[in-house]
Formats: C-alpha cells, structure tokens, sequence
C-alpha cells in the first residue's frame, strides 16, 4: 500500500531540508577533497591514499544528487511515469 502523498507546505519543507544538507555535505567533503589533493600532491608520507579521494569524489556527487532531489520535491515535479504507456524509455 503506498503511502500518501506530502501536503505542498511540507514537502517543500523537506526539499529545502534536503537541499541545505546536500550543500553542508558538498562544502565539507570539498573541503576534505581540497585537502587530500594538497597533501596528495606535496607527496607527504601522511597522504590519503587514492581511493579515500574516490570516496570524498563519489560524496560529492551524492551531495549534488541530494540537492537536485531536494531541489525536485521543492517545484513538486512528479517523476510518475504511467507504466501501461506506449512510449519508448
């Protein structure tokens, strides 16, 4: 059984919600990326490891995923597609 949908007033609470977090989350792990580069670069013998830099890469582009979701809930755009439509993919 689905779930009913949000009143309009608190979905786009949510989506603001979700666009505030996504760029707190953006600003930290570009923050963490920055740093990890630097110290990737200047060949300390402390420096993150290739893959941890992939992991702060791949958060970034979840925390812009999160972002455009919060920014969908927020105009209350509907990503419903009529499964019995006639229409190619």
């Amino acid at each position: 059984m689905a779930t009913p949908p949000l009143p309009p007033a608190t979905q786009r609470l949510v989506g603001l919600l979700l666009i505030f977090s996504g760029a707190l989350l953006g600003i930290g792990l570009l923050l963490k990326v920055a740093v990890g580069a630097y110290s990737w670069n200047a060949g300390s013998p402390d420096s993150p490891s290739a893959l941890m830099l992939s992991v702060n890469l791949v958060g970034l582009l979840a925390s812009g995923l999160l972002m455009r979701w919060g920014l969908r809930m927020r105009r209350g755009t509907s990503t419903y597609r009529n499964p019995n439509a006639d229409e190619i993919l």
